[in-house]
């Protein structure tokens, strides 16, 4: 019977999105790293410690607040990053943070819209590396410089104005994935206006993840999660939340699990918040 109910359970559509620990210390032993690049996203702590073979990018460094309306760099200035991390058209991406994927989730996005899919986040990243207290270093890895082509898909992102002609539109859901407090507007975080986007459905994107290791849940509990609040695989769907890395986490999860119509509202809460002519809803 036990055997019959794994069979009948839900795997995950996108696998390969997904790599165990395991896999990433197998892949690195001895240095063995070619064609692959791992990618240590986290706040602090690279210095004094990360996988094997892992080379460094600032959570922070692949959104330009300036560049509206998408706030995405420019194709130039993301292919030279990427070529400096040794990342070119044909290598194998592994990401990881300290957060259950809430840096590693928006690169994973980021090279989906450049044409990249290539590219999978550690299950678990450094909270569950660390306490299987695998091999780590503060070495810093010597590579050569990549060849990074970027080539856009402006499927994967949406805009202020693609947001407000999707409220209330029927086939379409927009995913607030913030905290309570900050959809209740108790929260501003330095933002003007709180509040949400009408018609918006909350899916924190915590709740994604089993603590304390902070992996991905099973495909059924996703499932379960978005099919409860009327998201469905037949839908278009726009996450958002205040500057794209939690709606991050949303997007991989529904992509891991089947959703194919995804898009990042990537200006975000930071900029539908800061403006005027952009409609709030309020808890009354």
């Amino acid at each position: 019977m036990v055997f019959l109910l794994t069979l009948l359970a839900m795997t995950y559509v996108h696998p390969e999105q997904l790599v165990e620990t395991d896999w990433v210390a197998a892949h690195t032993a001895g240095g063995n790293v070619a064609n692959i690049r791992i990618v240590d996203m986290r706040q602090s702590g690279y210095g004094e410690g990360h996988v094997p073979g892992a080379v460094y990018l600032s959570p922070i460094a692949i959104r330009d607040a300036k560049n509206a309306p998408t706030f995405l760099p420019s194709p130039a200035a993301f292919a030279d990053m990427m070529a400096r991390l040794g990342i070119s058209d044909g290598t194998r991406v592994v990401v990881y943070d300290e957060r259950g994927g809430i840096y590693a989730a928006r690169l994973w996005w980021i090279l989906n819209y450049f044409g990249h899919p290539n590219v999978a986040l550690m299950n678990g990243g450094w909270v569950k590396w660390t306490a299987e207290q695998r091999q780590t270093t503060s070495d810093t890895p010597s590579f050569a410089a990549g060849t990074f082509t970027p080539k856009p898909q402006p499927r994967w992102v949406a805009t202020a104005d693609d947001v407000v002609g999707a409220i209330n539109k029927p086939g379409i859901r927009i995913i607030d994935a913030r905290t309570t407090a900050e959809i209740e507007g108790k929260d501003l975080r330095n933002i003007k206006r709180g509040g949400f986007i009408e018609s918006s459905i909350p899916v924190y994107w915590e709740d994604l993840l089993d603590l304390p290791q902070r992996t991905f849940k099973s495909a059924d509990e996703l499932k379960k999660i978005y099919e409860a609040r009327g998201i469905l695989p037949s839908h278009e769907v726009i996450t958002y939340c205040q500057v794209g890395m939690r709606a991050s986490v949303d997007l991989f999860a529904l992509h891991l699990i089947g959703y194919d119509k995804l898009r990042n509202y990537y200006g975000a809460w930071e900029e539908w918040g800061n403006r005027d002519d952009l409609p709030i809803a309020t808890k009354k």
